[in-house]
């Protein structure tokens, strides 16, 4: 390498080192997160959040889960307990329903497909 390219090369190293050095301190510390962890047994509001269940105002919506649990028995109600007074869904269970439900949902609607057809 010739000695001018070999100044060029310094020359960038040291500008991109020293606008690398300038950016750092101004970059925000990661935040801390905090996981919440997985609990066997859970509210309305901790399932939805679990589930991901959120409204416009991003705060956890259990509407559907509610309504979800209420359902008549031949209409594969989302299983629930009441401990006290207090409606709680077992995880393993709530799961189990979900992939159910989601599995009679995609019958449903090849059944509808076939009929339009």
């Amino acid at each position: 390498m010739t000695d001018e390219l070999i100044t060029q090369v310094a020359r960038i190293f040291e500008r991109a080192r020293d606008e690398l050095l300038t950016l750092l301190p101004t970059q925000q510390p990661p935040v801390a997160t905090t996981l919440t962890p997985l609990r066997e047994w859970m509210s309305a509001t901790q399932l939805a959040e679990y589930w991901q269940l959120y409204n416009d105002k991003n705060e956890p919506t259990t509407a559907g889960i509610l309504k979800w649990a209420k359902r008549p028995a031949d209409q594969f109600p989302l299983p629930h307990a009441y401990m006290g007074d207090l409606l709680r869904f077992n995880r393993d269970e709530v799961d189990q329903w979900a992939r159910q439900e989601a599995e009679r949902r995609r019958a449903q609607a090849g059944k509808r497909s076939f009929k339009i057809a």
